[in-house]
């Protein structure tokens, strides 16, 4: 009896191996997310900038799947922000461009972000930094200010 069940929990140990692969028996490639996008960075500290400046960025990323992409939309997070993105099929190896452009007329500290959609898969952009002043002293601040760090 002990043999019989031995003999059945291979076999059975062997079926779900079996029905457990896929594709190529051979292949040993690892499962890759479903749009298959690597950026190079998602978070851009632009530090001090200047007031009135120009305060852009460009956010690169590498299509790293077997097919082509599509950034299907970019939505900043607020009016302060304008963007510019690579339209059309990203393909596999090929880069693609989200770039940013952030309003400085307001002095002070800001931290904003960008929603983006590829194929299938949410990502979020984040740019930071600190506005100087105006130099002639009219400058709106921002209403985010710097956060004060205690001694302690």
């Amino acid at each position: 009896m002990r043999i019989i069940i031995s003999a059945l929990l291979v076999a059975f140990s062997f079926t779900g191996k079996i029905y457990a692969q896929t594709g190529d028996s051979n292949s040993q490639t690892p499962e890759t997310p479903k749009t298959g996008v690597s950026f190079k960075e998602t978070v851009y500290n632009f530090k001090t900038v200047e007031y009135g400046s120009d305060v852009s960025h460009s956010y690169i990323f590498t299509n790293t799947s077997n097919a082509p992409v599509t950034i299907k939309s970019v939505t900043p997070g607020c009016g302060c922000t304008t963007t510019e993105y690579t339209k059309g099929p990203i393909m596999p190896g090929k880069t693609g461009t989200i770039s940013i452009k952030y309003d400085s007329s307001r002095a002070g500290y800001f931290a904003k972000n960008v929603a983006v959609v590829i194929g299938d898969e949410n990502y979020t952009l984040i740019f930071l930094g600190t506005v100087k002043p105006d130099p002639s002293g009219t400058s709106t601040t921002s209403p985010h200010p710097l956060p004060q760090h205690s001694g302690n």
